[in-house]
């Protein structure tokens, strides 16, 4: 196992694991997502036999964001985090030939907020435009990418692993268990 983050601040619970790290890469950053594969090389691996993206980005501001309270540079920024983030990402692996030939895979973490018909039922009233777009752009973005790289047999997997209590929902702390996150 070799993770990727941004800082090593990031990543104490896997040093604490003693799991490979491969740290200064933040996905919204061509030149470092290009220097991925070297820096996978250096930390011994030849080749990946699953790449997941797991970055994620909702902002505080996100949360009730309606026309009367845009933020459009945030927008821009889920947009890049969680939807162009995984194409950086995976072209620069795939590309580079770190997607393993014996069954490599990549593997998008996103979310149900990116499905237009969910909307309907989970915000009837609109709102929280930037991360449900961001989310819509990696689903298609991830269909895409699988379409692509299926004649390589490189296959390409969207998840949805539910609500998870991470720092990112922690401000929704009240209703994780309410909720059953995860």
């Amino acid at each position: 196992v070799v993770t990727v983050c941004r800082a090593a601040s990031e990543s104490e619970d896997l040093t604490a694991l003693g799991v490979a790290q491969v740290t200064g890469v933040d996905v919204c950053d061509d030149a470092a997502c290009a220097s991925l594969p070297s820096k996978v090389r250096a930390a011994g691996f030849d080749g990946l036999d699953y790449v997941i993206n797991n970055a994620g980005y909702f902002p505080g501001t996100a949360e009730g964001e309606t026309l009367a309270s845009m933020d459009f540079p945030e927008q821009l920024k889920q947009i890049d985090v969680c939807a162009v983030g995984p194409l950086r990402v995976s072209s620069a692996l795939y590309n580079a030939g770190k997607v393993s030939k014996d069954g490599g895979k990549i593997i998008i973490v996103t979310s149900q907020a990116g499905s237009v018909d969910w909307r309907f039922t989970q915000c009837p009233e609109g709102g929280n435009y930037g991360h449900h777009m961001s989310r819509a752009a990696c689903n298609i973005g991830g269909v895409l990418l699988a379409l692509e790289l299926k004649k390589a047999g490189v296959p390409v997997v969207l998840l949805h692993p539910g609500f998870n209590r991470t720092e990112m929902t922690a401000k929704y702390s009240h209703i994780w268990d309410i909720e059953g996150a995860v």
